[in-house]
């Protein structure tokens, strides 16, 4: 390879990660002020951290007040003291996680080049490490504990590989890996694996390593247990270990979706090893006591080799492992990504061929993760013949709230925070089971959410549904979100107690970024509308209007025909036979889907007759429908003649609508009735405060 070949290739894979590191921090930035959550989970550090500052219990009994995550609560403690002089939410967190991805960085650039390499393959390390961002879900700046605990890994590594002959770096460096335990248990195996590569680099200092490690790790959960009565152990092991494994994942899904995301390095790894021990392979015969020197010469030669790549090893077992836990998400790729891109950049050769055909595989690899995005269940799904289809091209709205998005995020979190000025009277709760800190954005206390549910075992399960009925019961709570239908162990007193006041469906709704919910995160789009539920209030009725229909005394009012679907009575917002149905007035509303069958019933049902305003006045109902369009309308019926006039129905999503009809001289003074049809079995339509208002 000639020199000019050399410095190009190195120009282009420093310019390749360069590229990475901006756009990096580009998506951090604009990530870092994203009013709620970027990852449905941020809520549970956040709790946490106020639970510390205010010198509650984080492992304790669970309660509908607190469960807490199953991790070591590091991370949290540092939001706590921060969170003394900074304000404790999102950016701080966000903030957090930045700081240690930045400390990652600084700790490949210094390890990287004590192991003899150029600038170059410390832009290797860089930059592949961010060109995985993607693949393990976007994760490093969300508000976990993902990136403090990389970074003190790394770091508690890089002085383990700088100890030899010093043992106060190895002690220091056992401290800093029994904080990343502290941070996230998972270091447990790593610091397994580190013990047999320090053997390598540090075996006359691996005893301060190792008792560091044991005084504060395994001291600390000795001493933790003992403080809260054994609950620490139960929420950081027990508890993890009632997981389901996935054995699928593990056996070959993780390495399946390794290979599929970073093709270009596989070959390199492949490579790179093969070219290690090649010098001993094919032979058989017992090497002499000069091949033996030649050989120890070579492995002391490629400490740093050997030592990453154990690391490496063992962070990718991690990441099986990781992923292979019931409700994992893909952030479980992170150590897998981050030392993979440290040992190939350590691996690489200063010259020769094979760097340039290497830094050729880095730059192909970094180009291809700026241009795609891996879909790995496609090919899972359809075999290899869809490869092709399994990769979609990046889109900067998946990774960056797009201005729409923020716009949606910014008022919803107004509307969360205005809710002391809506309520009256009384302490201002809100219950939000999949958004457990929105209570503390609305004035009150978080509560424990839907993930500690599912943590516990299914006796706690039950009685801390038990609870929260018998809060709802007992008007606890000022509003309700849901994230999809409620819960059908609650919808009784949800029903008895609270309408929909909003819902959002589609691309109305306010998702997370990162993981569950996100479009970025799911194989399969989450489809599930958002629910605001308050207790119900009449709307307010305009000057000189008059109420045809409002079901508010629980009777159909006068309406009759086939009625079918429609029933005998009208239903309440939430009901059992077809997803909630909202905003509406009052507590009741007309449904074509009141009845067992729900969505598949069909009817019809006409109003009493009523006089229509004089020329100018309005006609003004609440209508809706889901499903098809084509099967339900809503039409005013001249009762002695044969005009009509259609409602046009907006929403098919379950939502209600105001429609408003000027009636013109033609209609002025005529009777007519409402007529409701039903007659799709796909399909259900809705109505609520029939009004007339005359005109103004």
């Amino acid at each position: 390879m000639t020199p000019a070949a050399r410095r190009w290739a190195h120009h282009i894979v420093i310019g390749l990660a360069g590229l990475w590191v901006l756009l990096i921090a580009v998506a951090f930035a604009m990530r870092l002020t994203f009013p709620l959550e970027l990852e449905w989970m941020e809520d549970g550090a956040l709790h946490q951290a106020q639970r510390i500052q205010q010198g509650k219990a984080v492992y304790t009994a669970p309660t509908t007040e607190w469960i807490p995550h199953l991790y070591t609560p590091l991370y949290p403690m540092v939001l706590a003291a921060l969170g003394t002089v900074f304000p404790l939410g999102f950016v701080l967190g966000r903030v957090v996680s930045i700081l240690a991805v930045a400390s990652v960085v600084a700790g490949m650039w210094r390890l990287v080049g004590r192991e003899g390499k150029p600038v170059a393959h410390k832009m290797v390390a860089i930059g592949l490490f961010f060109a995985g961002y993607v693949f393990s879900y976007r994760w490093l700046d969300v508000v976990r504990a993902d990136a403090l605990f990389l970074a003190l890994t790394l770091w508690g590594l890089l002085l383990l590989r700088e100890a030899w002959g010093n043992w106060r770096r190895a002690a220091m460096a056992g401290v800093l890996m029994a904080l990343a335990f502290w941070t996230k248990q998972t270091t447990a195996v790593l610091i397994v694996s580190s013990g047999v590569a320090g053997l390598i680099v540090a075996p006359r200092q691996m005893w301060a390593y190792v008792t560091a490690i044991a005084l504060v790790a395994g001291g600390g959960v000795l001493v933790g247990n003992v403080w809260t009565e054994g609950w620490l152990w139960t929420y950081i092991y027990e508890l993890h270990q009632s997981h389901a494994f996935n054995h699928e994942r593990f056996r070959s899904k993780t390495w399946g979706m390794f290979l599929h995301a970073a093709p270009f390095l596989v070959i390199l790894v492949t490579g790179l090893i093969i070219r290690f021990v090649s010098p001993w392979l094919g032979k058989t015969q017992r090497l002499s006591s000069a091949a033996n020197r030649a050989l120890e010469a070579r492995l002391l030669a490629n400490r740093g080799f050997l030592f990453w790549g154990v690391i490496f090893a063992a962070s990718m077992l991690v990441s099986a492992l990781g992923y292979s836990t019931s409700w994992a998400e893909a952030n479980a790729f992170i150590p897998g990504v981050c030392f993979g891109a440290v040992w190939i950049a350590v691996a690489l050769p200063n010259r020769g061929p094979f760097e340039l055909v290497g830094l050729g595989l880095v730059a192909a690899q970094m180009l291809f993760s700026l241009a795609l995005e891996p879909r790995y269940r496609v090919v899972q799904k359809r075999g290899i013949g869809a490869l092709l289809d399994s990769y979609r091209l990046q889109d900067p709205e998946r990774t960056v709230p797009s201005a729409a998005l923020r716009a949606r995020t910014r008022s919803l979190r107004e509307d969360i925070e205005d809710l002391n000025s809506r309520v009256s009277s009384g302490p201002k709760k809100l219950l939000a089971l999949q958004r457990p800190w929105w209570p503390t954005l609305a004035g009150g206390e978080a509560h424990a959410g839907s993930m500690g549910f599912n943590d516990v075992p299914t006796r706690e399960q039950s009685q801390l549904k038990k609870t929260i009925r018998g809060q709802l019961r007992n008007s606890q709570f000022d509003a309700v979100w849901f994230e999809g239908e409620p819960y059908r162990w609650l919808r009784r007193e949800l029903a008895r107690a609270y309408v929909v006041h909003r819902r959002l469906s589609g691309s109305a709704r306010v998702l997370p970024m990162v993981g569950y919910m996100s479009d970025a995160g799911m194989d399969t789009p989450y489809k599930g509308a958002q629910l605001w539920l308050v207790r119900p209030k009449a709307r307010v009725l305009p000057a000189g209007a008059t109420i045809v229909a409002d079901f508010e005394d629980g009777s159909l009012r006068g309406f009759s025909g086939s009625r079918g679907g429609f029933g005998r009575r009208p239903i309440r917002s939430i009901h059992f036979s077809h997803p909630a149905v909202g905003p509406i007035g009052g507590e009741f509303l007309l449904s074509s889907g009141a009845v067992a069958e729900g969505i598949a019933a069909t009817g019809e049902i006409i109003s009493p007759v009523f006089i229509l305003p004089r020329a100018g006045g309005f006609v003004e109902m609440l209508a809706g429908y889901g499903g098809k369009a084509k099967d339900v309308s809503i039409t005013i019926v001249e009762t002695d003649g044969d005009r009509v006039h259609r409602v046009a129905l907006e929403s098919g999503e379950f939502s209600l609508q105001p429609h408003r009809w000027q009636v013109d001289e033609r209609w002025a003074g005529v009777g007519v009735q409402l007529r409701l049809r039903d007659q799709g079995r796909r399909a259900v339509v809705f109505m609520d405060d029939l009004w007339l208002i005359p005109p103004s």
